[in-house]
């Protein structure tokens, strides 16, 4: 949970110090750079400038050290011609925190002429770069992940979800068992994303339903659904009695805390801050964020 906290505030940290220029002129010169004995092209050329602002923006910052940064991808802005959205993923070392390291991942928009942090709509007061989110790759489609379906299923679906809470329980059931029942036409690929900040007793009861998946229990998570933990708790001993109580099995403390299963818990966490998942379910459909939550329905309904 630290690193989780340590993560956010890390983020918040460098929004700030890239908002002490909210907007900067980074129109390139005419004369042609040249990297590495090749011409860069205009978008390359584009690209390093706006990565050099960003590397100038966070190196006046004495608590981390800037350790690397990449594009990790681009997007055209609908309504907005001209404009990109650039994602970033940041490496950095924490100074004070005997040189740890951590990635940050971040948004920024560009014309080409202009670096601005944001925009806001007047009408809805709404901010779009909430509303931007980066594709998904194959990455995500791990063997280890895959809940339900077959790999080769045309559809992927990937999901972000928190057991305890509310909207993911009255939507993931639906969910699991439509893939559960098509797996040619489904692959479903979950993804732990505990809201610690709301549930105390999430990670518990996640770490808890890996220990029951580990100890060869079927359609866990399914169950744990169906359970519909309500605890308000971070007393682990009283999580796990009603976690065994209601799922019939005896899990402990011990089973909880095996290196397997931390790995698992820090990879799903991982994984959904490269997606900068905040909010559960989170739910993506072919690589696009489904922001309806309901393409599956329309695949289960073809024939």
């Amino acid at each position: 949970m630290k690193e989780i906290m340590t993560m956010r505030l890390m983020s918040k940290l460098l929004m700030t110090t890239l908002l002490a220029s909210s907007v900067l002129s980074i129109a390139c010169a005419k004369s042609e750079i040249v990297q590495n004995g090749s011409k860069l092209t205009h978008a390359q050329q584009h690209q390093k400038k706006l990565l050099e602002y960003v590397k100038r923006a966070i190196s006046v910052n004495k608590d981390y050290k800037l350790k690397g940064i990449r594009i990790r991808q681009t997007k055209d802005v609908r309504d907005l011609p001209g404009w990109k959205v650039y994602f970033l993923d940041i490496d950095l070392e924490l100074l004070k925190q005997k040189g740890k390291q951590i990635t940050v991942h971040d948004k920024i928009f560009s014309n080409g002429k202009f670096i601005v942090r944001d925009f806001i709509d007047i009408t809805s007061r709404s901010s779009l770069k909430d509303k931007l989110v980066p594709d998904m790759d194959s990455s995500f489609y791990r063997k280890d992940h895959l809940i339900y379906g077959k790999a080769s299923a045309p559809n992927k679906i990937v999901v972000f979800s928190d057991p305890i809470c509310p909207f993911c329980q009255g939507y993931l059931p639906g969910l699991l068992k439509a893939a559960k029942e098509n797996p040619d036409k489904i692959a479903l690929y979950y993804y732990h994303f505990p809201l610690l900040m709301l549930h105390k007793e999430a990670p518990t009861v996640i770490k808890a339903a890996m220990a029951a998946e580990k100890k060869g229990m079927k359609d866990v998570m399914q169950k744990v659904y169906a359970a519909k933990f309500n605890l308000d708790t971070s007393d682990e001993k009283k999580i796990l009695a009603a976690f065994n109580k209601k799922m019939g099995t005896h899990i402990t403390s011990k089973d909880i805390h095996t290196k397997d299963i931390e790995a698992r818990y820090s990879f799903d966490k991982k994984y959904a801050d490269k997606m900068m998942i905040s909010g559960t379910p989170t739910v993506y459909f072919n690589g696009k964020k489904d922001f309806s939550r309901k393409k599956y329905l329309e695949v289960i309904k073809k024939k």
